[in-house]
Parts: C-alpha cells; structure tokens; sequence
C-alpha cells in the first residue's frame, strides 16, 4: 500500500499481502452458483495501463470533461442544500464510481418517446414506399389509397404518435426535472480509496434505498467474460466479476453493455484492475484528467513524468479520433 494516510488498509496492492488461502476451506458458493456464474473464461489479474474500451474515449468526450464536472459539483452542491446526502446518489471521481439509474418512471417516459418516434419514422417511410408503389406500378387507386390508408394511419397512428414524442421532448427541454428525476438509491459502487466493492439492495424499495447488500475487498474477486447465443444463434458477450468464495457476483454491463466482440469486457476489466490499484496512478483518460490532482499516486506520477494538466482537454479533434482509433487497436492486439 502507498506510504500515505489517504488510502485505507484494505485498498488494493496487488502483491502486497503474502498470505496464503486454502480455497477448499473458504469456498461457500453452492455448484448452482458457480455453474452459472465461473463458467466463463476467467481472465488475468494483470493489466496493461492505460488500456480502457475505445467507447470510453467517446462516451467521456474531452471537450465535455470540464463541463461534466461543474455539473456534478453544483447536483452535489444542491442535494447538500436539500439535505439528502453529502454527494450525488452516483458519481465518478478519483475516489470510486458509485452508480445509479433514473427511477422507472423516468425511463417509461424516455421509452415511450423512443417509441413513438421510431413509430413516426418507420411508418413515414412505409407510406412513402407504397405511395410509390402505386405511382410507378399502378394497381390501385390513388385517390381511394389517400382516403382508405394515408388519413387513417395519420389520425389514428402517426397524430398520437406525434403528440407523445412532441409532449415528452418539451417537457424534458422545459421542465427537465420532471423526467430527470434523482435515483432513489444507488446500485454498486467501486472504492478506489478503500479498495472496496459494495453493491446496494434494490431502491425500487424505499426501506432498501442505500442499504448495503455486500460489501468485499476487490483482490477477492475474479473477473470473467460470459457468453450465450442471439436469437440469430450469433456469440453475445459480456463481463462480470464473481468473488472466489462467497456466493457475490456483479455483471459489468452498466458501463459496456454486452456485444458480440469480448475485447470490449476484457479491456473494462483491465480498467477496474488498474482504477482499484492503489499503487498506480489512475487510468489517462479524459473522465479522470480533471480529478488526477487529488489522487496523491497519480500527482505523484504526473509530476515526476511532467504530464500536461490540460493533455486530454486541450487535443484538437483531428489527434482525439487518432488516439481514439489507436485505444481500438490496442484493444484488438492485446485480446483480440
């Protein structure tokens, strides 16, 4: 563990406890559980720094790094003011990565929305299909085609259709807070500091909202890459980390949902391998530039490398698509 007071005794330092477990005398998972959860193929403990999934780079653009924080500092700010909590139900910073989703009535609007405006768009095109069809092949009547088909599907299809997806995008631009409703509780959280993993009971239940469910130190958790088949039959994959001994287990699909690649899951795990490290500075990314001053291991690093402060931030477009094309590569060389 780094010689300072900042990390807790159960941050993670890979290599630093020497202690050895007898497995056959720890193991309570039942065979269902591992059948269903160490199954998969289990991946390495070590890492390659610096290699996160490509869509990170995208998700997390630099240019909205800096707006992104003073967003989360002023939501923090206001639930303080509210009294709620200390800090914003979900965050990510350089201390953990709590997360947290929109209650579901949030997400049935946002939903409905979607619906209705691929409905608009999907019919849309339908109707311009066969209203070409029947301009260059004939067949039917035009006039009785506009009358019988095209007014009904726009009065009673593509009219409510149109009205959902007008009220709910207004409502989101006018009265955001409406839709955007705060998370009842959080879901799982990831300290870096005190090298620990802790997933919440439900907050769909008021009670549970921000109850621990477990809690248990990162070293003790493997990570695997899961797969099973599409309806087409094609291979789908996706991460999770399962603990060694007890019957814990975490799919990792919140921050790359499966696909039908496993570099993806294999280079997040990485990223959690190298974030959890607290020997390590945390991962160069453009998510964790602003925050990299207060880790003491990575301003540390920072300093005795002279990285810019403003690398990520200050890229013009033209190198950040390079180097996000080059994060790509790196991902397929190193598991493809």
């Amino acid at each position: 563990m780094p010689d300072s007071p900042y990390y807790s005794s159960t941050a993670l330092c890979p290599g630093g406890d020497s202690r050895r477990v007898r497995r056959g005398d720890l193991d309570k998972r039942s065979r269902s559980f591992r059948f269903q959860w160490a199954a998969g193929q289990k991946l390495s403990k070590t890492y390659s720094p610096d290699l996160v999934p490509a869509g990170f780079l995208r998700t997390w653009h630099a240019k909205d790094i800096d707006a992104d924080v003073e967003l989360g500092e002023r939501n923090a700010q206001r639930l303080r003011d509210e009294g709620k909590c200390d800090k914003p139900i979900g965050w990510i910073d350089h201390e953990s990565i709590r997360y947290a989703t929109l209650p579901s009535s949030s997400w049935h609007l946002l939903l409905l929305k979607v619906f209705a405006k691929y409905i608009i768009i999907l019919g849309a095109a339908a109707l311009f299909i066969d209203f070409l069809s029947i301009v260059f092949f004939g067949g039917r009547s035009l006039e009785g085609y506009i009358t019988n088909a095209y007014i009904p599907v726009i009065l009673y299809i593509g009219g409510p259709c149109a009205l959902i997806w007008g009220a709910i995008s207004l409502i989101e631009r006018l009265f955001p807070s409406v839709i955007y409703k705060d998370p009842k509780g959080p879901l799982w959280e990831f300290n870096r500091r005190r090298g620990l993993v802790t997933v919440f009971r439900n907050p769909k239940k008021k009670r549970d909202a921000g109850q621990i469910a477990w809690q248990s130190p990162f070293s003790e958790f493997d990570g695997y890459v899961h797969s099973g088949p599409t309806h087409q039959g094609l291979p789908l994959y996706y991460g999770a980390m399962v603990h060694r001994y007890r019957e814990e287990a975490l799919t990792l699909t919140a921050f790359q949902a499966a696909s039908a690649n496993d570099e993806d899951h294999k280079a997040l795990w990485n990223f959690w391998l190298q974030y959890m490290d607290s020997t390590a500075p945390l991962p160069d990314i453009p998510l964790f530039e602003p925050h990299r001053d207060k880790d003491p291991v990575t301003a540390e690093h920072d300093k005795r490398t002279g990285r810019d402060p403003r690398y990520w931030r200050d890229m013009d477009s033209a190198t950040y698509k390079q180097k996000t094309d080059e994060m790509y590569k790196r991902c397929l060389k190193t598991f493809g």
